[in-house]
């Protein structure tokens, strides 16, 4: 690839981000998720399917100034 070309679209789910805790539709142990079916289901097996299920440590020390 040419240094010129520049990849958007380089940012890849992990299973870890699809955790119900931070889902808008997740209510709480007590009520739950107020969906019928899970909204992140496809990307979570893609995270899985892949192997991308916990980010390594320090993964974004770049990012603390």
């Amino acid at each position: 690839m040419p240094k010129a070309i520049r990849k958007y679209d380089c940012f890849e789910y992990f299973a870890e981000d699809t955790d119900c805790r931070w889902c808008l539709h997740y209510h709480g142990k007590k009520h739950g998720c107020e969906r019928e079916e899970c909204c992140c289901e496809d990307i979570r097996a893609d995270a899985i399917a892949n192997g991308r299920i916990k980010r390594k440590r320090g993964w974004n020390k770049h990012w603390d100034g």
